[in-house]
C-alpha cells in the first residue's frame, strides 16, 4: 500500500505544470515562445508575446487563453496541439490560465480510485494505471492531479 501511494504521489508531482508554446504562424511555425507555468488557476498576462500566435503546441494540461489582459474577455480552452487558434484570439492572445477544467471530475474521481485499489495493487504498475485515466480526461496525467 505504501508503494501504491508513493507511485500515485509522484505521478501527482508529474501532472503539477503544464507548458505550452505559441507559435507566429498556423500549423506551428514561424517564431515561438514557450511557457510553464503550474495548473493552480492562476491568471497570467503574456505582455506582448501573444501579440502574434496562431497555433498553440503543448501535450498535457488545460489552458484557457483570453483575448484581453488579466483574464478577462473572449475566452478559448485549449488542450493539446491547435494548429490554429480561434479568429477573435489570432494575433491577440494577452493572458491565460491553466487548471484541470478540462477533466471531468467524476472520472477523475474514478480513476484516482483505479489508481489506488485497483491496476497498482495488482502489480500492473503506473502505465497500467495512466491508461485507465485516458478515457475520463483530455490527457492522461491531468487526471491524477490535485
Amino acid at each position: 500500500m505504501q508503494f501504491t501511494l508513493l507511485t500515485v504521489t509522484f505521478l501527482t508531482s508529474l501532472a503539477s505544470a503544464r507548458d505550452f508554446t505559441l507559435y507566429d504562424d498556423a500549423n506551428w511555425k514561424g517564431a515561438a515562445h514557450t511557457e510553464t507555468r503550474w495548473d493552480d488557476n492562476a491568471c497570467w498576462n503574456l505582455n506582448g508575446k501573444g501579440d502574434q500566435a496562431s497555433s498553440v503546441g503543448g501535450r498535457l494540461g488545460c489552458t484557457t487563453f483570453f483575448r484581453e489582459r488579466d483574464c478577462t474577455g473572449a475566452s478559448w480552452d485549449n488542450w493539446g496541439d491547435a494548429a490554429t487558434v480561434p479568429s477573435f484570439l489570432n494575433d491577440h492572445i494577452w493572458s491565460f490560465r491553466n487548471s484541470d477544467k478540462c477533466c471531468d471530475n467524476d472520472g477523475r474521481a474514478l480513476c484516482l480510485a483505479t489508481c489506488t485499489s485497483g491496476c497498482a495493487v495488482l502489480g500492473n504498475g503506473a502505465p497500467a494505471c495512466i491508461g485507465n485515466c485516458r478515457p475520463f480526461c483530455k490527457e492522461a496525467y491531468h487526471c491524477i492531479s490535485g
